[in-house]
């Protein structure tokens, strides 16, 4: 785990470790790897790597977040009015822009897609962010999750687990997150946060 004074240079903004690209501090290096490690998912045979990079369209976030599925856990659930609505039971992984780490777990994803032009006009979805508990790859997706494990592994990322994430902060701060208020925070917010 992370010093408190490291913990507090993610929290304002600066990358830790000691591995390249982060002890470079330099974030197009840092981005640059973690493009290449969504590149090596996508290249996996049977797995779809979805990406967001864009700080989901507002704020800062502190890490990337990729959902994996395979195509065959994709299931239309509904049909109607020129419209079809499809789950995917998948991994979300988000992958910390400030330190070499990473947290896993699993989600259902939804999307609704214009039958007629293939465009996206809805979607719902979860965050790992609610907390430790949601860290968790139930039995039918433990063949995906140890592939993600060992592609993660590969480029230097280490995955962190719920009892760790889940302990609360040792010192007192103010975190840039929507997920819990000051006084509250866990290891999981220093490293994993999200300001809208």
């Amino acid at each position: 785990m992370y010093s408190n004074h490291e913990l507090q240079n993610v929290i304002s903004g600066q990358a830790v470790g000691d591995s390249f690209p982060y002890n470079t501090n330099d974030e197009t290096e840092i981005e640059a790897h973690i493009r290449r490690l969504y590149h090596y998912i996508n290249h996996m045979p049977h797995i779809v790597c979805e990406a967001e990079w864009n700080h989901f369209g507002s704020g800062y976030s502190s890490y990337v977040e990729f959902y994996c599925y395979s195509r065959k856990d994709v299931t239309v659930v509904q049909q109607k009015d020129n419209h079809r609505v499809e789950e995917r039971e998948g991994i979300i992984i988000a992958v910390c822009r400030l330190a070499p780490v990473a947290i896993m777990g699993a989600d259902d994803r939804y999307r609704m897609i214009h039958s007629v032009t293939n465009e996206e006009v809805g979607r719902g979805y979860g965050s790992l962010l609610d907390g430790p508990d949601r860290l968790y790859v139930g039995e039918e997706l433990q063949n995906t999750a140890e592939k993600l494990k060992a592609a993660l592994q590969i480029f230097g990322f280490e995955l962190m687990d719920a009892k760790s994430m889940g302990a609360p902060l040792p010192f007192q701060t103010i975190i840039p997150t929507i997920y819990r208020k000051p006084g509250e925070y866990l290891y999981m917010d220093a490293l994993f946060y999200w300001e809208d």
